[in-house]
């Protein structure tokens, strides 16, 4: 009897130990992650790093567009680019983004 109770407790030591949380084990307790948004750099004022913002995008979206016109001229042909729809979703999203950005 007295070696089943030592072989069980034994055998049920280790799930003990390992019961700690991350909270005990991490300095500081409890966390959560933050989200890190980037600043503008100091040098600029927020007006002129929201135009350079909607320069860099409009400089994305004229390359894109320039990228999709082989994409388009071969599709007339009967053949499909594997980036078309990607691209296709990230000129909209530019797009999007850079009509929100003009209209404030």
């Amino acid at each position: 009897m007295r070696v089943v109770l030592l072989s069980l407790f034994l055998v049920t030591l280790p799930g003990w130990s390992q019961q700690s949380t991350m909270s005990q084990r991490l300095p500081g307790g409890n966390w959560s992650p933050t989200i890190v948004r980037p600043e503008p750099p100091r040098d600029l004022n927020p007006e002129a790093f929201r135009l350079q913002s909607i320069n860099q995008d409009a400089e994305e979206l004229s390359a894109l567009s320039t990228l999709m016109q082989s994409d388009l001229s071969q599709l007339r042909k009967g053949v499909l680019s594997k980036e078309l729809e990607q691209n296709l979703k990230k000129m909209e999203k530019l797009a999007k983004k850079l009509r929100q950005e003009v209209s404030h």
